[in-house]
């Protein structure tokens, strides 16, 4: 008995570590397009800090690396993930994956991003009406085993944005591709992610052709490279890592006043910025039980600033059912800014 629990902790240590300290730490803004698209997906993956680049043990996870979904079974699975989170938001998420004889494999996910109750207000500060937003992502991923230990994949993103009745919904493509390596009981991974992604609109029916206008914003470009690795001693011990770097590439607009043949104008000019954050990620997994798996996760965010940490935890519970062979998945996970957390549920399926 307390061999087991020795080897229970292992997994535990690096969340109550975290814990411990996360509330000195101080959180850094963002507002880079498509952030909804990269909160991660499932319990699975975000209890594990969504270290998940190089894991193909917890299922075929094509949000995270095209190539695993070159992951071998015999059974279609199925997803279906729902997070509970402050401030009048949801994020769902369905993933689907099934075979594709010898060699390959697909994966089709579907993340959809909503906020309600937002008070709308006219320039004089009168409420107005109670708005929404919807976003959705819609992935599918395809992958190849090359050699039973060597896979690659690629996946194509059809995002759509919903933010206003008189806004056009408009919707734009992102790619992705990815590598797997097994070397033994160390697993490789790399990917590359939301190239060419970006949200795009135009709010001229609703603020004007003078006001509004054509808007683009990219989503960043995401290079991650992550490892897992389960020991032989303990086979029912999975631990993994992840690098990432997000590099941003967008345009300052400035205006300035200047003097034109003796008359005031405004001059705009325009400045093409590449910026860059980087991010650090360990997640651990380890079978307490046959049918109970628990999990911890810890994600150091935007290390070119103070660093700002995102703790998880959750597990699984697999239920004695021949049929299905279902799975409940939990994760509980401290939003970027340390002020919220979220709840995620899941139900897996074996068809």
């Amino acid at each position: 008995m307390m061999n087991r629990m020795k080897w229970i902790s292992i997994p535990l240590l690096p969340l109550f570590c975290i814990l411990l300290f996360a509330g000195e730490i101080t959180a850094q803004s963002a507002g880079f397009a498509g952030s909804f698209s990269r909160m991660g997906f499932a319990p699975r993956g975000m209890a594990m800090g969504n270290a998940f680049t190089a894991v193909h043990q917890e299922g075929a996870f094509g949000y995270y690396n095209p190539a695993l979904t070159a992951r071998p079974g015999d059974k279609i699975s199925l997803d279906f993930s729902s997070a509970a989170l402050a401030f009048d938001r949801r994020l769902h998420m369905v993933n689907t994956h099934f075979q594709l004889p010898p060699s390959a494999g697909i994966s089709v996910a579907l993340i959809n991003a909503s906020v309600s109750n937002i008070d709308g207000r006219s320039q004089s500060g009168f409420s107005t009406e109670t708005l929404s937003t919807n976003q959705y992502q819609l992935l599918s991923s395809f992958g190849i085993r090359f050699s039973n230990t060597f896979w690659g994949g690629i996946g194509i993103k059809f995002n759509i944005s919903d933010f206003h009745d008189e806004i056009s919904s408009n919707t734009s493509i992102g790619v992705d591709a990815g590598f797997y390596k097994q070397l033994g009981t160390l697993g490789l991974g790399l990917a590359v992610q939301d190239l060419f992604g970006s949200t795009q609109y135009d709010t001229s029916e609703l603020f004007g052709v003078n006001v509004g206008g054509s808007r683009s914003n990219s989503f960043p470009t995401r290079f991650k490279f992550g490892s897992s690795y389960i020991p032989s001693s303990i086979p029912n011990l999975l631990v993994s890592a992840e690098y990432e770097v997000q590099v941003l590439e967008s345009e300052i607009r400035r205006e300035s006043t200047e003097l034109v043949e003796g008359q005031p104008r405004t001059v705009i000019s325009r400045e093409e910025v590449t910026t860059n954050s980087q991010f650090v990620r360990f997640g651990t997994r380890y079978d307490v039980h046959p049918r109970v798996s628990l999990r911890a996760g810890v994600q150091g965010l935007d290390l070119n600033h103070d660093v700002n940490i995102q703790p998880s935890a959750g597990f699984s519970v697999h239920l004695p059912l021949d049929r299905f062979t279902p799975s409940v998945d939990y994760a509980y996970v401290r939003e970027p800014s340390n002020i919220t957390t979220m709840h995620v549920f899941s139900i897996r399926l074996q068809l």
